[in-house]
C-alpha cells in the first residue's frame, strides 16, 4: 500500500515538473517575440515612398519641354521625356532655355509611371508604331506596380494598376487581331486591284496590238499607192521621152528640108547673077 501511494506521488511530481516547464517555455517564447525587431515596443520602419523630379520648361525658340528631370546644374538640365513610342534622354543647355519658365514639382515615382502609362496607353490604335506603344505602357504601369509594392502601399492602389496592365493587354490582343484583319483586307484589296491592273493591262495591250495593225495596214496601203504613182510617172516620164524624140527627129527633118531649100536658093541666085 505505501509503494502504491509513494508511486502516484511520484506520478503527481512528474507531471506538475512538466507543466512549469511547458509554462515556462511558452512564457520565454512569448517575452522574447517581441525583441526580433530589437527592443519591445520599437515598430518597424515604415519603407521609404520614392519620389521623382518633374520639370517643365520652355526653349527659347517656343518649343516645350516636359520630363523626368534626371540632373540639373548651372549649365544644362538632362530631362527624360517620352518621345512618340519611347523614352529618351536628352541634354539641353541653359543658355537655349528660357529659364524664368522653369517649374518643377516632385510627385511618387508610382504616379509618375502610371501617367506615363497612360500617355503612352493613349498613343495607341492609330495604327502607327502601337505594338511598341503597348509595350511601354505595360512596362511603365509595372514600373508604377512595382514602386507601390516597395513603398507598402495598400493593395487598392495596386489593384487599379493591374486592372489597367489587364485593360491594355486585352487590348493589344483585340488590336492584334484587327491589324491581322486589316492585313488580309489589304492582301484581298491588293490582289483584287492587281487582278484589275492586269486586265487593264491587256486590255491596253490588246487595243495597242489593234492601232499597230492599222497603222501596218495604212503603211501597207500607203506604200502601195506610192508604187502606183512612181509606176504611173515612170509610164509618164516614158511617154514623154518618146515624144520628145519625135519631135526632135522633126525638128531635125524640117532643119534639114529648111538646109536643102536654102543650098538650092542661094544656087539659083548664083545662076541668076551669072547670066546678067
Amino acid at each position: 500500500m505505501l509503494e502504491i501511494i509513494k508511486m502516484k506521488r511520484i506520478i503527481f511530481l512528474s507531471v506538475a515538473a512538466i507543466t512549469v516547464l511547458i509554462l515556462t517555455v511558452c512564457w520565454a517564447a512569448e517575452t522574447k517575440e517581441p525583441n526580433d525587431g530589437g527592443a519591445a515596443g520599437v515598430k518597424k520602419p515604415r519603407p521609404r515612398v520614392e519620389l521623382v523630379t518633374v520639370v517643365d520648361f520652355y526653349m527659347r525658340d517656343g518649343n516645350t519641354v516636359s520630363g523626368k528631370l534626371i540632373s540639373d546644374d548651372k549649365n544644362q538640365l538632362v530631362v527624360e521625356e517620352p518621345q512618340q513610342s519611347t523614352l529618351v534622354v536628352r541634354t539641353y543647355t541653359k543658355k537655349n532655355v528660357d529659364t524664368r519658365t522653369v517649374a518643377m514639382k516632385t510627385m511618387p515615382e508610382s504616379q509618375y509611371y502610371s501617367r506615363l502609362g497612360e500617355y503612352f496607353a493613349a498613343q495607341t490604335w492609330d495604327f502607327k508604331d502601337d505594338p511598341d506603344e503597348f509595350i511601354q505602357a505595360i512596362r511603365c504601369f509595372d514600373k508604377a506596380k512595382q514602386s507601390l509594392e516597395q513603398s507598402g502601399a495598400d493593395q487598392e492602389k495596386i489593384a487599379e494598376i493591374d486592372k489597367a496592365i489587364q485593360k491594355i493587354s486585352r487590348d493589344k490582343e483585340v488590336w492584334t487581331t484587327q491589324v491581322e484583319s486589316r492585313a488580309k483586307l489589304k492582301k484581298l484589296e491588293y490582289e483584287a486591284e492587281a487582278e484589275n491592273r492586269l486586265k487593264k493591262l491587256e486590255q491596253q495591250v490588246m487595243e495597242s496590238n489593234a492601232k499597230l495593225l492599222e497603222s501596218i495596214k495604212s503603211m501597207d496601203k500607203t506604200m502601195e499607192d506610192v508604187q502606183n504613182d512612181y509606176r504611173r510617172l515612170e509610164k509618164n516620164l516614158t511617154d514623154l521621152n518618146k515624144d520628145f524624140v519625135e519631135q526632135v527627129r522633126n525638128l531635125q527633118a524640117q532643119i534639114n528640108d529648111n538646109r536643102v531649100a536654102i543650098n538650092d536658093l542661094a544656087a539659083q541666085m548664083f545662076l541668076i547673077s551669072r547670066g546678067r
